[in-house]
């Protein structure tokens, strides 16, 4: 698959009594693909997907490839400590029909043989991409560019890093140099970063923001060479980036968002038995309308949204 362009990953949707909501999560998935992004990830970590059990994992994975039906690749998260465990996950990933696997290092493990052996055992599984994920924050592995570039030689099946780790576009610029032209460098962190990790080298975004339709409209400015445009979208929305991409609640604005916008029915997280605050709520409601989000991207065509459209 390309990696470029807007890969939307997609948060689980849960009802009042904490179940998944499979009505929501098709709903969800089928109005992000008709925005044309893409790919979408499903399993992710801002999916949630650590709440979830391996039946659960794989209901949503069989709902996922259902509702998409093959109008856009599906990358499936299947990260985790055991090597045998992930590389299990991958094959039923793979199986099911995924485009692509994304998997972040094993908790603590650095750059070592057993890491390699680790990317390498899996793609000896799989005939599928790689994605590496790197997220220092979550795995405790702090992966340099050079020992990235290292892993890639080592695994060339690894054909695409999701590289989360700040400073992100600094980092971005500094991989780029070491990798091939042909490894896709995706940014994420929820996108706020995203109009200069695009100017350091990276191919497109992975996130999960509410708003999907500014990325892909930013994408498509900077695609077809209108950097100032792009410019133009990016700092149009950046407040709404930022407020979503709070350490602890992000997730949860994002699916405050996403119920708001219709696309499920509540902003249940599982395990949390509060929501946000009153305060908070308020505070994204200014947001929107100060921003007037609302009225930019809700209640316009999709043509008028993408364009200029993407020619891939």
């Amino acid at each position: 698959m390309k990696f470029s362009g807007i890969n939307a990953i997609i948060s689980t949707p849960f009802t009042n009594g904490e179940e998944v909501d499979y009505e929501s999560l098709c709903n969800l998935i089928d109005k992000i693909v008709c925005k044309g992004v893409h790919a979408i990830t499903i399993l992710g970590v801002a999916s949630e997907a650590q709440k979830l059990s391996a039946q659960e994992r794989s209901e949503i994975a069989a709902k996922a490839f259902e509702t998409v039906a093959g109008r856009c690749p599906v990358v499936v998260t299947t990260s985790g400590n055991d090597t045998d465990a992930v590389v299990s996950a991958s094959l039923a990933a793979e199986r099911a029909g995924a485009a692509a696997v994304m998997v972040a290092p094993p908790k603590g493990l650095k750059f070592s043989p057993e890491l390699v052996e680790h990317y390498s055992k899996i793609a000896q599984a799989i005939s599928i991409p790689i994605v590496l994920q790197d997220l220092a924050e979550a795995t405790g592995v702090d992966l340099s560019p050079r020992a990235m570039s290292e892993l890639l030689k080592a695994v060339p099946q690894i054909t695409a890093i999701k590289l989360e780790t700040p400073p992100t576009p600094l980092r971005i610029s500094e991989t780029r140099k070491l990798v091939s032209d042909e490894i896709a460098i995706l940014g994420g962190n929820g996108g706020v970063h995203f109009l200069n990790e695009l100017r350091r080298g990276a191919n497109g975004a992975m996130t999960g923001f509410a708003y999907t339709e500014a990325l892909l409209q930013i994408w498509n400015y900077w695609n077809i060479g209108n950097r100032a445009a792009a410019a133009k979208s990016y700092l149009e929305i950046l407040p709404l980036l930022v407020f979503e991409f709070q350490p602890k609640i992000g997730v949860a604005i994002r699916k405050e968002i996403l119920k708001r916008r219709g696309l499920i029915k509540t902003a249940v997280l599982r395990g949390v038995p509060e929501g946000l605050s009153p305060e908070m709520l308020s505070d994204l409601s200014e947001t929107l309308v100060d921003l007037g989000v609302q009225e930019r991207y809700d209640d316009r065509r999709r043509e008028e949204i993408s364009e200029p459209v993407l020619v891939s």
